[in-house]
């Protein structure tokens, strides 16, 4: 099942597991509610919520998608996000994750994991598997160690593992000679966490 409003950031889950209470978006922009670019943004940005339900329990999810240009627009967007999840949720459990288009270096990513909100999954996993960054620009054998797509996790979740799965397939150019390829310019990221007791 996808949680999906109008722009690209959809969150999928499975029906059988979560139960989907509440869902909308927000434009990361000065106006959050229609499609607009904000700040010095290049493009209209969204993020995508869900709040679910199993056993009681609940969990909000937000995906989002920061600009690749508007460095104001980046920062914006995560003092933004920061403001929406603390009037949202409260302390119900959060994960955000995403396309930030800044690395762990970057003032903006700062804004989050140094927030009382949320933390990188990648910080709090005592088991790490993160051989590359997570751009790859459809090049498999390139190196980079700059993440730019991260999972953030509210303090009420545990991290067990973190990931960023670096499979690449191969596809048939001519006889006996096959390319090594990627899914898509970003690797996948994954995270395993739970509920702390």
């Amino acid at each position: 099942m996808t949680v999906q409003r109008r722009g690209i950031c959809p969150i999928f889950y499975k029906k059988e597991v979560l139960t989907l209470s509440h869902s909308g978006h927000f434009w990361l922009s000065e106006v959050t509610d229609c499609p607009n670019k904000g700040w010095d943004a290049a493009l209209p940005r969204i993020c995508t919520w869900g709040e679910f339900e199993r056993d009681g329990k609940r969990l909000w999810f937000f995906n989002l998608h920061m600009d690749h240009i508007g460095m104001q627009a980046r920062r914006e967007s995560a003092k933004l996000v920061l403001t929406k999840i603390q009037e949202m949720c409260g302390s119900t459990p959060v994960i955000l994750t995403g396309d930030f288009n800044v690395d762990q270096h970057n003032e903006s990513y700062a804004l989050l994991n140094n927030s009382e909100t949320l933390d990188d999954s990648y910080e709090l996993s005592t088991v790490r598997h993160a051989p590359n960054g997570t751009f790859n620009n459809y090049n498999p054998t390139g190196f980079s160690g700059e993440r730019i797509d991260h999972i953030f996790v509210s303090p009420a979740l545990k991290v067990l593992r973190y990931g960023i799965l670096i499979d690449t397939y191969r596809s048939r150019e001519a006889e006996n000679i096959y390319v090594a390829r990627t899914l898509s310019d970003h690797y996948p990221v994954v995270a395993v966490v739970m509920l702390r007791e």
